[in-house]
């Protein structure tokens, strides 16, 4: 491809090409987020809502506009944004669509109309921005455009990846927290690589090799279990006829289907079903429009939608917690949550937990994130939910479990919403993992496959086994002050169950312990000190 002004087709594909770029190079971004933890996600995140993004405008049937291009664009976005950096983009792609404008080709003017727009709506986004993020790359990216508004496309996209690139470069030295770990910032790199794979494919070029380090990644996989075995989705275009929503919708209404989500018109439907038979429900949806990109995956029984006696039947608040572990689902689940997946590298998208809190049932439903990074996606989730959705901003697993005790399915939201906050602004973390790779964060310099402890995200150092990090953080969060401490054991975590009771009461006068099993990868241990 070689286009000076692409149309909607050649733009479609130099996204697609765009996010299969930054998919290759999201390991390698991952590796510069500033904490060495292993579960740096920033590259990962961006990845995934860039593909969620790049899918819904292959969806599109037949030729389509710039215009319709960038609106299928951003719609997937805003559905398929996770975690922090995720959101981000998926406001950035909005914001591009719209400053673009209604244009039949992307002429250097229109692409640096929607790099201003795309800027200022990520901008728009954050409470309290922040100079030396991808915020600031955003920002130089749509200067370096606008330099060369009247050029060719592909030189206007130059100019702003040459820009971006720079002010890549320099946030080392505008945030001490990145001089200090010795990198860049992350969200800003995934920027860059973006701008790099649209670049090398509208001139036909291939883009730089990804440089992945090597270094293993963790996901878990597993979706919200609503008693159908199957998460089926497909995509149905209209062929010489439109695609008959109404019929698709009437076929999934009846009780052989678990949650249905259906999302377009009918020009392109996506449609995401669980049931128990997928390959029939493939068959019978060919009788609707042409079928494009089905997939269906075994959600297994990794969890229940709510304890045996508080399935939903006559609750007024339902409690949706996004758990990464066996244990924790186990947790959850008995303290009357349903539970959603938290993979230990791509969060949750926001339209994810929208459909996983509408199929609870309850009008008025209130998401525990459990991840700081899960906040944002469940926070843009509150505008594409059907019911009533409220966000308790819990920032870990063990946090959200501690205010999940104070959860009664019977009792208003706004009454459940004050309680949880109440335990929440009272439960400090403390977690346990290994280094991912020599770095500095905090004044604390820690070396690859050292045991490190960090407290309510911050880390405070390292120490040669798991146990040792953990009383380290317990005491850093004062644990000698507090009624309670919970600890959860991870899928990693060899030692004896009872030595890290006996060993944190022994530690901490006067304090109850108790060890659980929580299973979530990468993290060691993870503790919640209750005052």
């Amino acid at each position: 491809m070689s286009a000076d002004a692409p149309d909607g087709a050649e733009l479609r594909a130099a996204i697609a090409a765009a996010a299969e770029y930054l998919a290759a190079c999201a390991a390698a971004v991952d590796a510069i987020n500033v904490y060495p933890v292993p579960d740096g996600d920033t590259g990962s995140n961006m990845a995934a809502t860039l593909r969620e993004a790049s899918d819904h405008a292959l969806a599109l049937p037949g030729p389509a506009t710039v215009a319709e291009t960038l609106a299928a664009v951003a719609r997937g976005a805003l559905y398929g944004g996770r975690g922090n950096s995720g959101v981000i983009l998926s406001q950035a792609l909005r914001g591009l669509a719209e400053g673009a404008g209604e244009v039949g080709r992307l002429d250097g003017a229109a692409l640096a109309r929607g790099l201003r727009h795309a800027a200022e709506s990520a901008r728009g986004a954050v409470a309290e921005p922040v100079e030396g993020t991808m915020l600031t790359v955003l920002r130089a990216a749509a200067e370096g455009a606008e330099e060369r508004a009247h050029a060719h496309a592909p030189d206007a996209l130059e100019a702003a990846l040459r820009a971006a690139e720079r002010a890549e470069a320099a946030t080392i030295d505008q945030l001490p927290a990145l001089r200090e770990a010795g990198v860049t910032d992350a969200g800003g790199e995934g920027v860059c690589v973006i701008l790099r794979g649209l670049l090398a494919a509208l001139r036909g070029e291939l883009p730089p090799p990804a440089a992945i380090p090597d270094r293993p990644l963790a996901m878990l996989a597993g979706h919200a279990d609503d008693g159908f075995g199957y998460c089926t989705e497909f995509v149905l275009e209209a062929g010489a006829d439109a695609v008959d929503v109404a019929g698709v919708r009437r076929h999934t209404a009846g009780d052989a289907f678990g949650s249905v989500v259906i999302v377009g018109d009918e020009r392109a439907l996506r449609v995401h079903v669980h049931t128990d038979e997928p390959e029939r429900l493939l068959e019978d949806a060919a009788a609707f429009g042409r079928l494009a990109r089905p997939k269906f995956e075994d959600m297994g029984a990794q969890h229940r939608r709510f304890r045996a006696e508080g399935s939903g039947a006559g609750a007024r608040t339902g409690l949706l917690a996004l758990s990464g572990g066996p244990g924790f689902d186990e947790v959850f689940e008995s303290l009357g949550a349903a539970v959603h997946r938290l993979e230990a590298i791509v969060k949750p998208a926001a339209g994810d937990i929208a459909r996983a809190a509408d199929a609870l049932g309850p009008a008025d439903v209130i998401v525990l994130p459990n991840h700081a990074n899960a906040i944002p996606a469940a926070e843009q989730a509150v505008a594409l939910a059907r019911c009533r959705l409220r966000v308790a901003p819990s920032t870990s697993q063990a946090q959200g479990a501690a205010a999940a005790v104070a959860f009664n399915p019977q009792t208003a939201v706004a009454e459940n919403a004050e309680a949880l906050a109440e335990v929440l602004a009272a439960t400090r973390t403390v977690e346990v993992t290994r280094a991912a790779a020599d770095r500095a964060a905090d004044g604390v310099a820690v070396r690859a496959g050292e045991a490190i402890v960090l407290v309510d995200g911050r880390l405070i150092g390292g120490a040669p086994d798991a146990l040792t990090a953990l009383l380290a953080g317990l005491a850093e969060a004062d644990a000698a002050e507090a009624g309670i401490v919970t600890v959860y054991a991870g899928a990693d975590y060899a030692g004896s169950r009872e030595e890290l009771r006996e060993r944190c009461e022994a530690a901490f006068a006067g304090v109850e312990a108790e060890v659980l099993e929580g299973g979530q990868p990468l993290y060691e241990l993870i503790a919640a000190v209750e005052a």
